[in-house]
């Protein structure tokens, strides 16, 4: 009886005790050759993303940066950009709340600095090895020096802010001892009412198996996004261009079952502000998860 409870006893304290985990990552943009249609040429992006928590809470922080190039017949100037986000997720059995903010440093003078403000509150079903996960998640972005417009399309000097909610549903299928599959929904509305359209919505479908040591993510998106939230607050996308659709495919693998190497690939369809013909960039990023 004493082995039990011991026993018991060692296995609560490794379900309660903090897990930490770091990825470095590393990535670099191209864009639309035709001055026409981007005027940019080029983006190296890098950052650090870390977490530590427990079956009680989760602490996350990341660090992003990006330098880009425009071409040589716009500026020689680069725009350069560091993002810094802090959340706090708190988890009982049956719900979770998370609190946090998304600060942007910029040389960009669109809309500049920024911060997010970003909520969450979710829940969860579960049917055997079956799981359910469903809520909303809630921005709020302000630019104090950003460019909104008035009701003749013209650019003007004033703060920007914008509201956005994102009710979300995933379903977690476990398909057999070595496989299993997530399958997720996002709704993305937005409330900008600095600008001319005032409302912007798209959709987010993602589907990632996994199998025994891999796994694979196929992820895509349709509609409009402006200035838009996505990824749980960690990825913003404040700029004045019109997103459109996209896609992405990922492709990880377990080295150990706490080292992770990934790399992903998706293209994105937009455009860009200042200009009126639909253009596309490509995003390659490669990161290395690491879990003590």
């Amino acid at each position: 009886m004493k082995k039990i409870i011991l026993g018991l006893g060692l296995l609560s304290m490794q379900l309660i005790a903090d897990v930490v985990s770091v990825v470095p990552y590393v990535g670099y943009m191209d864009y639309n050759k035709d001055v026409n249609q981007s005027l940019k040429e080029s983006s190296i992006l890098g950052g650090l993303y870390a977490n530590v928590g427990n079956l009680n809470y989760l602490l996350e922080l990341n660090y992003g940066y990006m330098d880009t190039k425009y071409k040589s017949s716009v500026t020689s100037e680069h725009l350069k950009q560091h993002d810094v986000t802090l959340s706090y997720s708190y988890y009982k059995p049956s719900y979770m709340m998370k609190l946090g903010a998304h600060y942007i440093s910029t040389n960009d003078v669109v809309l500049g600095d920024g911060i997010v403000g970003i909520t969450s509150l979710g829940g969860y079903t579960y049917s055997g090895y079956d799981k359910y996960s469903y809520g909303v998640d809630g921005y709020f972005s302000y630019y104090k020096e950003g460019r909104g417009e008035d009701s003749n399309l013209s650019v003007v000097a004033k703060p920007v802010k914008i509201g956005q909610i994102s009710p979300y549903f995933s379903f977690f299928k476990s398909i057999s001892l070595n496989a299993s599959n997530l399958l997720s929904l996002v709704v993305n509305y937005e409330y900008a009412p600095d600008y001319v359209q005032k409302s912007y919505l798209s959709f987010e479908l993602s589907d990632t198996f996994y199998y025994r040591s891999f796994f694979m993510t196929l992820s895509a998106y349709t509609g409009e996004m402006r200035s838009g939230v996505k990824k749980g607050g960690m990825s913003v996308f404040n700029t004045l261009d019109l997103m459109k659709y996209g896609r992405e495919v990922k492709l990880g693998y377990y080295l150990t079952p706490a080292l992770v190497a990934d790399i992903s690939y998706s293209e994105n369809i937009y455009e860009e502000y200042s200009l009126t013909q639909e253009t596309r960039n490509a995003i390659a990023v490669m990161s290395l998860s690491y879990r003590f």
